[in-house]
């Protein structure tokens, strides 16, 4: 059965104490201007979900040590809320240090049949991410953590700790799942610890593309699929194609994912015998997106590592923008 992931001890225990009005604190107090919004367009800010403040939410970060360790990486961080339908909030999070956000969140209720999900499971209520963004603006690449396809800084190593933190406030709004459409084979890396492809089909592909890159570095392998360099066994590109991925908070919800013929989906796609190009890799890889100097000594063959060579006609094909609704590659 797709995994309905628990929450860690101390999460659990957070989650407990923190209540209601702990959650909606001063939402009803005077506003300065910064929470009515009028520095940003004129956003109003009001109880997300009906649930959180941005007092509230700012507490709930403190107290499940999210803060904690986001300003041990960034320095001192302002949260905004913004919700001009209260059922369509954004969260960001931005750097007094760098003057940047640093983790940006458009979240929205949303029915299963979004997802694909069908008679009873169609109205189940997700919390859906329509984009997530987690990023270090002051810190530079370099070939022990090379960009990803659509990262313009590094990640923070938070995803996990964000993650667990949206299926808590799902739990908190009564949502089903929490669901999502990761822009990248990149990103869909990151998701999979704790979200299933809804798609059997999809899911198997992914594990073939997983399996066929074992040992390689997960930023290599996350281009190579990025730039058509993965071949299937007639020699066609096996292309990541983005569908909705899902973390179910009840099991009900889950058994949808568990049918026979999502297993059988699964297994038929995970048994494809994928390939590198190396050839095409060489050809089209993103040399003016990497780090200065040469790769690592391992890699240099692969690659095709030539000092002299001109840059890749591909070199911009990180900066693409993410699709609406869908998430970009975060760590």
């Amino acid at each position: 059965m797709p995994r309905t992931p628990e929450p860690s001890p101390h999460a659990r225990r957070t989650y407990a104490r923190l209540s209601s009005l702990d959650l909606a604190a001063s939402a009803a107090g005077p506003l300065s201007l910064d929470d009515l919004g009028l520095d940003s367009g004129g956003d109003r800010v009001s109880l997300a979900f009906g649930t959180y403040s941005r007092e509230g939410l700012a507490h709930a970060l403190k107290a499940y040590g999210f803060t904690r360790r986001l300003e041990e990486r960034v320095g001192p961080v302002e949260l905004r809320l913004s919700c001009q339908d209260p059922f369509l909030p954004r969260i960001t999070l931005l750097s007094r240090r760098y003057h940047s956000p640093v983790v940006d969140l458009s979240l929205r209720r949303a029915p299963g049949s979004e997802v694909g999900f069908t008679h009873a499971a169609a109205e189940a209520p997700l919390l859906y991410v329509d984009s997530l963004l987690l990023q270090h603006p002051g810190r530079p690449f370099d070939w022990n953590r090379p960009p990803l396809p659509g990262q313009l800084h590094p990640g923070l190593s938070l995803a996990r700790d964000l993650l667990e933190l949206l299926q808590l406030m799902g739990r908190r709004i009564g949502a089903k799942g929490v669901a999502l459409m990761p822009a990248t084979f990149a990103a869909a890396c990151v998701y999979e610890p704790r979200f299933t492809f809804v798609d059997g089909a999809a899911q198997g592909h992914f594990s073939a593309l997983r399996r066929a890159g074992r040992g390689w570095p997960r930023w290599l392998l996350a281009w190579a699929v990025e730039l058509g360099c993965m071949r299937d066994a007639r020699g066609q590109p096996a292309l990541f194609k983005p569908t909705p991925m899902i973390s179910p908070l009840s099991r009900r919800l889950a058994r949808r994912l568990d049918t026979r013929g999502w297993h059988e989906a699964r297994r038929s796609q995970a048994k494809q015998g994928l390939s590198l190009d190396e050839e095409a890799l060489q050809a089209r890889f993103p040399w003016a997106r990497m780090p200065p100097g040469p790769p690592p000594e391992r890699l240099v063959e692969v690659l095709g590592y030539d000092p002299l060579a001109p840059a890749s006609p591909y070199q911009d094909a990180g900066e693409l923008a993410p699709a609406p609704r869908r998430t970009a590659a975060t760590s």
